[in-house]
């Protein structure tokens, strides 16, 4: 399986590194070449996953015991002297796949196992049946309580080895993390030692005529191929790689030039450049050189020291560019408007130019150890020039530290600027690059060159990475926000086919964007613990085993599973919700059933296919409903007591939609408040009154209070309009008004006929009652109007009087 290991020889020199300078290596080069494969190595994992899911060995037991064969062969192995990391990865590999393989052999057998066990059940004699059983049915029963036996063995013993195996991957884990703390603590000669550099020196000839030895080699090798179209191939490698290095580089970044305008360029546009810069600068000599070193290899033109020597220079010369990229891109030394960090011109050029001799330092520190395994230097001069080295780039490192936390003097500082004091977290991370620094000078002087290379190593490597990542946060920030506008490609889509609002789409994309952060900061955690002793594998099977689930006693708890339920659920409510969608705009219009009736169907129809969702969500996740029965039992008495309001809402709102004493849109009376039924939800029922204003009333109110429903049965009524005369009027006159008025008016029905009522002889007045009815009661108010303005006229034409 493809897999990026940092260990501890990546990032230290343990004793017998020391006395074998090609076991010692320069970290940030294995892990540039550990990211490139990051990817490949999560692909490579889950279709190893899948394909262990299906494999089952031909013969179980002859596999097992060679798992177990195995598993004992590396405990063993992990206790002897002289056992490299490069064992110890080999050893955790093996016993990794023995536990995969292991646990999904297991996993194939459980269907089986309990179609064996249903079986033998089902052969069982009942304790009723009074017959002899047969010898055939004894046969049966007995061979299946003999195949299950066998598979119930094979699976605990499955179950067995991968218990074994996750116990010797942990021994293998702290031998090798004691291994990494013993090589980090290891003292050797101090660099103050004059004895050191005598006896560097005195090497430095014998790896000049090495070096010249190994170009030497690579001549020959060129020389002797008898195909001349070889050795043109070669050149012209070897040329191409000149032409796009560096004129090819300058070209390209020309075309990303950033103008000196005054001009100020938006947020996006910034990234934006930022980020091509960055792309440019990495990928480009990764690419070429990598393409170069492949088709020298498929020539049989690299030899192995060459082949060593590539390697080293590669990774040298991608992690320069790398971080002159990030420098460049983030500082923007000579054109402030585009720069992305708040710094003055002064510090950003100063810190650049820091920046850019730190990586080349670390660049020159990957090209020593190269050289210094293929030339075979001498312990004294890989400890002085790895000492030195690190002290320079630790001085660098605080002058660096100095100038991006340096203050302004009294005389150049705003009163009350809070920009000053706007990145307290960043201040606080370069006190702490400072600190490890000056702690590698120290080390490096005491003795402890692998303590103080090791922390220069991960200082300027975190540096870059957390840099990179906020790069690549902004760049995220701003594809989002572009993506998921109104307009935007996701955003568009979103509303047009899914039809979300414009708020969800913004909520989505604010999610999105949450998500491809937290991606981020994953991968730049595992690109800053590789140089710790940790291995990727380890970390991606413990991925593995939390997406894919991992057992607490008899519990599996598998995040894919649940995943997939929330997908399931997710599919069933969106499907639910376009029924009714359908049922509300398409289907329903067309019958005769009233609006009440229509919001009833569509409401109950969303209940039921909610929790048949729900349901299809719990069963394809691997809940037991019966479990879930059990627990809601035992929590009967707390949700009768705490949240018995809640429930007996929910409750009254089934009661609504099954008995439908209200139903949307009908004109009804509760307590003070009057007004039109707009929706009847789980909890509350929604009232709009006549002034626009809306009442959330409890649906239990409505059930257990008086109610007045104006169209509960129909949506005719009556209105009454009192009419006050003066006494000297004629009774009959006014009745005859009264009447003519009404049976005048369109929306006054013919029958009921209009009536009027003689109600009283008051001290200076006649009462008289108008009662009509209406086909809708709603247009009550319209009609008492207009039957109004219709009266008062026909009185004052009349001559009769008003009182007053």
């Amino acid at each position: 399986m493809t897999r990026f290991v940092a260990c501890p020889e990546i990032c230290l020199f343990s004793a017998a590194a020391l006395h074998r300078p090609s076991a010692y290596r320069f970290a940030p080069r294995a892990c540039l070449a550990a990211l490139l494969r990051l990817a490949v190595a999560a692909f490579l994992l889950a279709v190893l996953a899948v394909g262990l899911a299906w494999a089952q060995p031909d013969d179980p037991q002859k596999q097992i015991d060679a798992w177990n064969a195995t598993l004992e062969r590396i405990d063993l192995a992990i206790d002897q002297p002289g056992v490299t990391d490069a064992d110890f990865r080999r050893y955790k590999q093996d016993a990794t796949d023995i536990v995969l393989a292991a646990n999904a052999f297991a996993d194939t057998l459980t269907p089986k196992v309990e179609a064996a066990t249903a079986q033998f059940e089902q052969l069982k004699p009942t304790e009723t049946t009074e017959a002899a059983e047969s010898e055939a049915a004894k046969a049966n029963r007995q061979q299946a309580q003999q195949q299950l036996a066998d598979l119930a063995g094979f699976q605990k013993q499955a179950l067995a080895v991968a218990t074994h195996g996750s116990y010797t991957l942990s021994q293998i884990g702290e031998r090798r993390r004691t291994r990494f703390t013993a090589a980090l603590l290891e003292r050797n000669s101090s660099l103050i030692d004059p004895g050191l550099w005598g006896d560097a020196a005195t090497d430095v000839p014998s790896i000049v005529g090495r070096s010249g030895s190994v170009v030497g080699e690579w001549a020959g090798v060129v020389a002797n191929r008898s195909d001349r179209s070889v050795i043109a191939i070669f050149v012209s490698l070897l040329a191409l790689i000149i032409m796009v290095l560096v004129p090819g580089r300058r070209f390209l970044l020309s075309k990303l030039r950033r103008p000196t305008a005054d001009q100020q360029p938006t947020m996006r546009t910034k990234v934006m450049s930022a980020a091509a810069i960055v792309a440019v600068n990495a990928f480009l000599p990764l690419i070429v050189l990598t393409a170069v070193q492949s088709i020298l290899k498929a020539l049989d033109l690299m030899p192995y020291r060459i082949d060593l020597v590539w390697t080293g220079a590669t990774a040298a010369i991608v992690f320069f560019s790398l971080a002159f990229g990030v420098s460049r891109a983030l500082l923007a030394p000579t054109r402030s408007t585009w720069r992305l960090v708040a710094l003055d011109d002064a510090v950003a050029t100063r810190a650049f130019h820091l920046s850019v001799a730190i990586a080349a330092l670390e660049a020159l520190v990957i090209v020593h150890q190269s050289f210094a395994k293929v030339t075979l230097a001498s312990l004294q001069f890989v400890i002085a020039l790895d000492g030195i080295l690190s002290i320079v780039i630790a001085i660098l490192v605080i002058g660096m530290v100095r100038v991006l936390t340096r203050r302004n003097t009294p005389d150049e500082e705003e009163t009350d600027d809070p920009a000053d004091e706007e990145y307290g977290l960043g201040r606080l991370a370069l006190l702490v690059a400072g600190l490890s620094a000056g702690a590698a000078i120290i080390a490096n002087l005491m003795g402890y060159v692998a303590l103080g290379r090791f922390l220069t190593t991960q200082t300027v490597w975190v540096a870059v990475v957390i840099s990179l990542l906020y790069l690549l946060m902004k760049l995220t920030d701003e594809l989002t926000a572009a993506s998921f506008r109104r307009d935007g490609v996701v955003g568009s889509r979103l509303i047009s086919s899914v039809g979300f609002a414009p708020r969800s789409v913004t909520q989505a994309g604010v999610l999105a964007n949450g998500a491809a952060h937290l991606v981020l900061i994953g991968f730049a955690f595992l690109a800053i613990v590789a140089q710790w002793g940790v291995d990727s594998s380890g970390l991606f099977e413990t991925i593995r085993q939390l997406f894919f689930g991992f057992k607490i006693g008899s519990i599996t708890i598998s995040l894919s599973t649940l995943v997939a339920g929330i997908a399931v659920f997710i599919v069933g409510l969106v499907v639910t919700r376009s029924i009714q969608n359908w049922l509300d705009t398409r289907f329903l219009p067309t019958t005769r059933l009233d609006s009440g009736l229509r919001n009833s169907i569509r409401t109950t129809f969303g209940y039921v296919g909610m929790i048949f969702a729900a349901t299809l969500a719990f069963g394809y996740a691997g809940l037991d409903l019966s479990n879930i029965a059990i627990v809601a039992g035992a929590l009967s008495v707390g949700i009768g007591l705490g949240l018995q309001a809640i429930v007996n809402n929910f409750v009254s709102g089934l009661i609504l939609l099954a008995e439908r004493p209200i139903r949307a849109g009908d004109w009804i009376t509760v307590g003070a408040e009057e007004g039109t039924v707009k929706r009847i939800n789980v909890r509350a029922t929604e009232i709009e009154t006549f002034d626009r204003a809306t009442v959330i009333v409890p649906n239990s109110s409505l059930i257990t209070g008086v109610v007045k429903n104006m169209v509960l049965r129909d949506r005719s009524g009556r209105i009454i309009l009192p009419v006050t005369v003066s006494k000297l009027s004629d009774a009959e006159a006014v009745k005859t008004i009264l009447l003519e008025t009404a049976k005048d008016h369109s929306l006054v029905l013919r029958y009921p006929e209009p009536i009027v009522l003689f109600l009283n002889f008051g001290e200076k007045s006649l009462d008289f009652e108008l009662r009509c009815y209406l086909a809708d009661i709603a247009t009550g108010a319209t009609v008492r109007s207009d039957l109004r303005f219709a009266i008062l006229s026909r009185l004052k034409e009349a001559g009769v009087a008003l009182p007053g």
